[in-house]
C-alpha cells in the first residue's frame, strides 16, 4: 500500500527562481586546440593568421590552446615552452630546428613535430575539437588517427593542397608511389574531418572533386584576411619606415613575404633591369628558398633592395611604404595555394600588381575590386610597361588603392573571418550534440 501511494504521490514543485535563466551554449565547444607548427611570434603568414584567429576566438568566449613548434620565420628570439599570449595558451612541443630552406631539414622538422604532437595529444585529457592546419603537409593524419582511436573531432584548414603542390614544384613525380600514398592519406584526413575550410573557390572545387559524394556540405570557403585596425592606408610622407629607408621620393614597387619556390619573382628582377633609368625602387622584404638566388641575380641593379622580415609592430609601416605592391605566383599554383599577401595589400590601400594566370581567382578578385592590374607569370616586358604606366599616373594609384581598401573592408576583414569561423565551430558543436545519448 505504501509503495502504491508513493507511485502516485505528486512530485513537489521546484522553487521559483528570481534569477534570469542562463543561456545554454550547447552548440559551442568550450575548448579548442590549434594544431600548427607556426604560431606567435612566428612571422610567417600562417603563423600570424592563426594567432589572430585564436585571439579572436578567445575574446568570443572560447578557451584556446595552441600546440606549436619553435618559431622559424622572421624571429630568432628565445621562447618559453609554455606561455600565454593575449589569453591564448601556447605549448611548444619538442622538434628539431634544422634549416627550413633545405628539403631534408624541413622534412625532419615536420616529422619530429608530428611525432611529438601525437604523443602530447594522445595523453591529453581534453576532448574538445582540434583545429588542424595543413602545414606541415602530413599533420592531418594525426587528426584522423585520434578521430578513429579516441573519437576526437577536428576542423581541417587547407592552406596548401598536397601532394599536387609538391608535384607542381618538382619535389615528387606525378605518377610515383609517393603520390599515390599521399593521396590516400589525404582522402582519410578529409573524410574524417568534421568540417574542411579552404581559402578559395578553386581550392574548394579541387577538394570536392577528389572526395566522397557528401563532402561538399562539409567544405567551407573562408578567405584569409588582414587586420583592418592595424593595416591601414598611410601616406608615404607620413610613414616613418619610408623616411628611414629613403623611400618617400622614388616610386616604390614592394614584394613583402615569403620568397619561396611557388612565387614567380625572377621576372620582377628582369623588369627592374629594364627600368633602371626610372626613379624607381624594387623592394623585397622577407626570406625563403629563393632569396639567395634572387640576391645573386640582382647584383649590379642599383634599384633593387632586400630587407629581412620586419617585426610585427613595424608591419603597418613596411606594408605601406610602397606605391604599388606585388603578388607573384608560378603557373599551376593557383587552386593549390592562395597568397595571403593579397589581403594585406588591399588593406594597405595600395594597388595590386599581379603576376598571375588570367581568369584565375587572384585575377578575378583584382578585377572585381578594381584595385590593380595583372600580367601573366614570366612576362617581364609587360610588367615593366605596366609599372611605368603606374609611375606616371599617381591619381590611378590613389584611386585603385582606395577601391581595394573598400572591397577589403567588405569581404576580407579580420572581423568577418572570425564570424565565419565561429559558424564552423558551432556546427562542430552541433555534431557532438547529435552524438550524445538521449
Amino acid at each position: 500500500m505504501t509503495e502504491s501511494l508513493a507511485r502516485v504521490r505528486p512530485e513537489p514543485k521546484p522553487a521559483v527562481s528570481t534569477e534570469a535563466p542562463r543561456p545554454r551554449l550547447l552548440r559551442r565547444p568550450a575548448h579548442i586546440t590549434f594544431v600548427t607548427s607556426y604560431f606567435h611570434p612566428d612571422l610567417s603568414a600562417t603563423g600570424q593568421l592563426l594567432t589572430e584567429l585564436a585571439i579572436d576566438l578567445r575574446k568570443s568566449g572560447y578557451m584556446v590552446t595552441a600546440l606549436a613548434a619553435r618559431p622559424t620565420y622572421g624571429t630568432r628570439e628565445k621562447v618559453r615552452t609554455v606561455e600565454v599570449h593575449e589569453g591564448v595558451e601556447i605549448r611548444r612541443v619538442a622538434t628539431t630546428a634544422l634549416d627550413k630552406n633545405r628539403l631534408l631539414g624541413r622534412a625532419l622538422n615536420a616529422a619530429t613535430y608530428c611525432l611529438s604532437l601525437f604523443w602530447t595529444l594522445w595523453w591529453s585529457r581534453d576532448r574538445g575539437p582540434l583545429v588542424i592546419c595543413s602545414n606541415p603537409p602530413f599533420i592531418g593524419i594525426i587528426g584522423w588517427m585520434l578521430r578513429k582511436l579516441r573519437g576526437r573531432r577536428y576542423v581541417y584548414i587547407l592552406h596548401d593542397v598536397f601532394p599536387e603542390l609538391a608535384v607542381t614544384l618538382g619535389y615528387i613525380p606525378g605518377d610515383g608511389w609517393i603520390r599515390r600514398v599521399w593521396d590516400q592519406i589525404n582522402r582519410w584526413v578529409v573524410a574524417g574531418a568534421s568540417q574542411i575550410v579552404v581559402l578559395g573557390d578553386a581550392m574548394r572545387d579541387g577538394v570536392v572533386a577528389k572526395g566522397d559524394p557528401g563532402i561538399r556540405e562539409r567544405v567551407r570557403v573562408i578567405h584569409n584576411w588582414a587586420d583592418e585596425k592595424v593595416i591601414r592606408p598611410i601616406p608615404k610622407s607620413a610613414n616613418p619606415f619610408a623616411r628611414q629607408h629613403g623611400l618617400v621620393e622614388p616610386f616604390v614597387v614592394l614584394y613583402s613575404g615569403n620568397l619561396g619556390l611557388s612565387h614567380c619573382l625572377e621576372p620582377v628582377l628582369e623588369a627592374a633591369e629594364r627600368l633602371q633609368d626610372e626613379n624607381m625602387v624594387f623592394l623585397f622584404i622577407g626570406d625563403g628558398g629563393k632569396r639567395s638566388k634572387l640576391e645573386a641575380r640582382a647584383r649590379g641593379l642599383k634599384n633593387v633592395r632586400f630587407l629581412p622580415y620586419q617585426p610585427r609592430e613595424v608591419l603597418p609601416f613596411s606594408l605601406t611604404c610602397s606605391d604599388v605592391s606585388l603578388v607573384a605566383l608560378e603557373r599551376g599554383i593557383e587552386g593549390l595555394s592562395m597568397p595571403s599577401k593579397l589581403y594585406a595589400i588591399m588593406a594597405s590601400g595600395r594597388p595590386v600588381i599581379g603576376l598571375v594566370e588570367p581568369g584565375r581567382e587572384v585575377a578575378r578578385i583584382v578585377a572585381d575590386a578594381r584595385c590593380g592590374a595583372t600580367v601573366e607569370p614570366g612576362d617581364a616586358a609587360s610588367l615593366a610597361e605596366l609599372l611605368g604606366a603606374y609611375r606616371r599616373d599617381p591619381p590611378r594609384c590613389e584611386r585603385e588603392g582606395a577601391s581595394g581598401r573598400a572591397w577589403f573592408e567588405h569581404h576580407f576583414s579580420r572581423a568577418r573571418a572570425c564570424r565565419e569561423y565561429i559558424e564552423v565551430f558551432e556546427s562542430v558543436g552541433s555534431e557532438s550534440e547529435r552524438s550524445l545519448p538521449a
